[in-house]
């Protein structure tokens, strides 16, 4: 056997996302990534009655959920990929 045809098969488990963080972790992660300002920015320019809900969600949440409509509007709005907030749940959830 000379050393080319050797295969090795090497299996690396895939990060755990956590399905939800406290909003304290969430806001730590933000901060740290630089999207702090940008969420606060991005809620303001939303329609009026859209940020006031927005805003209750924001203020008053004591958890962010990976799958809810938010995370998904927010990240949106901020243009991060699946894996870019994947990664902030996984950040968040170390601090």
């Amino acid at each position: 056997v000379c050393s080319s045809d050797l295969i090795i098969d090497i299996y690396v488990e895939p990060p755990f996302v956590p399905p939800q963080v406290d909003m304290r972790q969430a806001r730590l992660a933000l901060l740290g990534a630089g999207l702090l300002d940008k969420v606060t920015a991005a809620i303001a320019a939303l329609p009026a009655q859209q940020a006031a809900v927005f805003n209750i969600w924001w203020d008053y949440s004591t958890i962010v959920e990976r799958a809810s409509p938010q995370v998904a509007e927010m990240s949106a709005a901020l243009g991060l990929t699946d894996a870019q907030v994947d990664q902030l749940f996984i950040a968040a959830a170390a601090s």
